[in-house]
């Protein structure tokens, strides 16, 4: 049981690593699960160039956590995070 234990670990690393490049690339379409319980469907990216600059991220003081993904949301245009484990689904069309 501890090999499928890791590899489903090792499954959603690399997913949640190839949701960050996806990201980086672009708009990200993907779904997670709030603090709350509820499900959030989310437009987001963390590429300057679709966001723009004035959107850049300036160094607000914010702590990073790396369990945590922070994105620019598109659709309510500012700076949100969650959890990494929540998150559900993505695709980048």
């Amino acid at each position: 049981m501890k090999e499928n234990y890791d590899v489903m670990e090792r499954i959603k690393e690399v997913n949640i690593t190839n949701f960050k490049n996806a990201l980086h690339k672009g708009i990200v379409e993907f779904k997670y699960k709030k603090k709350n319980g509820e499900i959030r469907d989310a437009r987001g990216t963390l590429n300057i160039d679709v966001m723009g600059e004035d959107n850049a991220p300036k160094g607000t003081g914010y702590e990073v956590v790396d369990t945590n993904i922070r994105y620019y949301d598109m659709n309510s245009e500012g700076w949100r995070s969650f959890i990494a484990e929540n998150l559900i689904e993505w695709s980048n069309n």
